[in-house]
C-alpha cells in the first residue's frame, strides 16, 4: 500500500540532537561542594532515588533543586539554588550535525518530533540554545507525560500525540533499553552510536528524503 503521507521522524534528545557531559557537570558539582568526595557520592544517591521521578514530573523543579542543594552541602538561598541548578544544566554541548540532519528532514517535509525524557529546567536551558528544537512538530517530554522511557505506556502515549501508527514512525534513540522497547511497540528504530552517517542511511533506507 502506498502511504499519503510522509514518515515522521522521532529524535531523542540528549546524546542524538545534542552531546552530554556528564563528567563537566560532575566537576561543577565538586566545585560548590565543601568536601567534594562526600558530595559527588551523595549526589549520586540523590539522583538514584528522584532523578527518574523528577523526568516523570512527580517531583517540581523548585524541590528537586532543594534536594541536590542539601546532598552537595549548599545553602537553600536564591545563590545556592541557583548555582546548583546552573551545575545540574552543564552538561550538554551542541551536535551540529545531528541538529543539521534534524533541519533537513523538516526541510523536507516530514513531520519530526522530540521524544526525550527530560525535565523542565534542562529542557527550558537547551530550548534558549537549541534552535532547532522550535522547529520541530511536536513535543513528546516525559515531564509532561508523567511517564518515561522506556516504559512502553511511555510510547503508546507518544504515538498518540503524534497521530500515526508505528508503522510510519522512526524512532532514534541512543540507549538500548530505550530501542528495545520501541521496537517492542513496532517502531522502526536505530540505536545511534555517534554515527551521523549510519543514521542518515537508516532514515533514507526508510523513506526519509534528504538533500
Amino acid at each position: 500500500m502506498v502511504r499519503s503521507h510522509l514518515p515522521a521522524v522521532l529524535f531523542d534528545l540528549g546524546d542524538v540532537l545534542v552531546h552530554l557531559r556528564f563528567d563537566r557537570g560532575a566537576a561543577t558539582l565538586r566545585r560548590l561542594a565543601v568536601d567534594p568526595d562526600l558530595a559527588i557520592d551523595a549526589a549520586r544517591t540523590f539522583l538514584g532515588e528522584h532523578a527518574l521521578a523528577y523526568n516523570a514530573g512527580q517531583v517540581t523543579p523548585q524541590d528537586f533543586v532543594r534536594g541536590l542543594a542539601r546532598a552537595v552541602g549548599q545553602p537553600e538561598t536564591p545563590q545556592g539554588l541557583q548555582a546548583c541548578s546552573e551545575a545540574w544544566c552543564d552538561i550538554f554541548d551542541p551536535w551540529p550535525e545531528m541538529q543539521s540532519l534534524a533541519h533537513e528532514v523538516l526541510d523536507a517535509g516530514h513531520p519530526a518530533w522530540l521524544l526525550s525524557n527530560t525535565d523542565p529546567l534542562h529542557f527550558a536551558y537547551l530550548h534558549e540554545r537549541t534552535p532547532v528544537l522550535s522547529r520541530l512538530t511536536g513535543l513528546c517530554l516525559s515531564y509532561e507525560l508523567r511517564l518515561a522511557k522506556p516504559d512502553p505506556e511511555y510510547f503508546r502515549s507518544a504515538l498518540e500525540r503524534v497521530g500515526l501508527p508505528a508503522t510510519d514512525a522512526l524512532f532514534i534513540d541512543d540507549r538500548p533499553d530505550n530501542v528495545a522497547a520501541a521496537r517492542g511497540m513496532g517502531l522502526r528504530s536505530h540505536l545511534h552510536t555517534g554515527d551521523v552517517a549510519a543514521v542518515r542511511t537508516f532514515l533514507t533506507d526508510h523513506g526519509v528524503r534528504l538533500a
